[in-house]
């Protein structure tokens, strides 16, 4: 087995562990109460595989297997054509106009008054922006 330090100090072995899309390794994981899942291998190799940190959707079977699928993180596709105190006004990725408010009840203000006011400066805004593209 070639030794030969490559990359960062990794050995060839090592990189091409990392690089491959399926790693298979054997160890121990611990479980508490359904809250935290550690898993540790019985043969630790620093830069085996890439650290990540992701949410995603967590899976354990009755019978111990446990099965771990990463979300893709979702980036916001429109663009930001005027920013409201309870929303924006932006343009979406099909082209379209979209106008998005959010008022809590909980805020002592007057609702149907912020939703009309932010109403008319998104629509203002809105208009700026017919005028210029």
């Amino acid at each position: 087995m070639d030794k030969t330090f490559i990359k960062n100090g990794m050995t060839r072995n090592q990189v091409a562990v990392s690089e491959c899309a399926h790693v298979q390794m054997v160890g121990m994981a611990y479980y508490d109460d359904g809250r935290y899942l550690t898993f540790c291998p019985d043969d630790p190799v620093p830069g085996s595989v890439p650290r990540f940190r992701m949410l995603g959707i967590a899976q354990q079977m009755s019978d111990g297997t446990f099965d771990f699928v990463p979300s893709p993180r979702r980036r916001a596709q429109s663009k930001l054509i005027w920013k409201l105190p309870h929303g924006r006004a932006s343009v979406t990725k099909d082209g379209a106009i979209q106008l998005t408010l959010k008022v809590y009840r909980t805020e002592c203000i007057n609702i149907s008054e912020a939703i009309s006011s932010e109403s008319y400066e998104a629509a203002l805004a809105i208009r700026d922006y017919q005028l210029r593209h």
